[in-house]
């Protein structure tokens, strides 16, 4: 080929991919383009918590992978889609457990009748109780209902 021939292919695979990447295919802002958003921290310096009968409140610092460390097997993951990992746990009753956002979008997540707002890469720790058990609790996210449960379980001494 033709060294004007080489410049044109080039200039034409490079429109072609700048207009993919505008046009949203590539998915991220140019500011957000080398980030992984599973490699980042939690935006948030302190994870909230709830307690049964109070409102959310701040827990000490920890870090993201430390609190993944400390509720490893009590974590529930919400995906870009609202998928949920794990799908349907089982946990004892008084298990305190890790709501883990991992979209860059905030979402609105209802386990039971209890509704906890999380940002995007956020996560709340709660409390699971209820007095008449085994209880099955509904998980939705957003507008997905449904989309696992929980089945809490007595705790046997």
């Amino acid at each position: 080929m033709k060294k004007n021939q080489w410049l044109l292919l080039i200039v034409v695979v490079l429109v072609a991919v700048l207009g993919y990447w505008l046009m949203g295919g590539g998915g991220k802002l140019a500011g957000d383009f080398f980030a992984s958003p599973t490699a980042s921290p939690s935006p948030s310096p302190t994870a909230k918590a709830y307690k049964p009968g109070s409102s959310p409140v701040a827990t000490p610092s920890k870090s993201y992978s430390d609190l993944v460390k400390e509720y490893e097997g009590r974590i529930i993951q919400f995906g870009d889609r609202c998928q949920v990992t794990p799908l349907n746990p089982t946990y004892k009753n008084g298990t305190s457990i890790m709501l883990d956002n991992r979209s860059s979008e905030a979402r609105t997540v209802k386990v039971g009748d209890k509704s906890y707002n999380l940002q995007g890469y956020g996560y709340w720790i709660i409390n699971l109780s209820s007095s008449s058990l085994p209880k099955e609790l509904s998980i939705n996210c957003g507008a997905a209902l449904n989309v696992g449960k929980i089945l809490l379980q007595a705790q046997i001494y």
